[in-house]
């Protein structure tokens, strides 16, 4: 992976950071450290690591590995989707 693989997300409070863990894990994702997270969605094969800054309110996650077969436009346009509805949300 490359840091191509990186995508940034503004105006995510702790209380996002929180709401994001918590949805990775209903959906049965593994999830290791407390920032940097390491998350392992135990779905094809696909990593994720996860840094928040907190004084900026930036959540940078990069996506560390996936299984051949996964389009890596297919995984961004699930993360992307997930992190515009947390991002708008109040």
């Amino acid at each position: 992976m490359s840091e191509n693989d990186t995508h940034r997300f503004e105006n995510i409070s702790r209380e996002k950071v929180a709401e994001i863990l918590n949805i990775l894990a209903a959906n049965g994702s593994t999830i290791t450290g407390d920032n940097p997270w390491a998350v392992v969605t135990n779905n094809h094969g696909v990593t994720l690591k996860g840094e928040w800054n907190e004084a900026d309110s930036v959540l940078s996650i990069t996506v560390t590995a996936a299984d051949w077969y996964v389009p890596h436009k297919t995984v961004w346009e699930n993360i992307d989707s997930m992190m515009r509805r947390i991002q708008d949300a109040g």
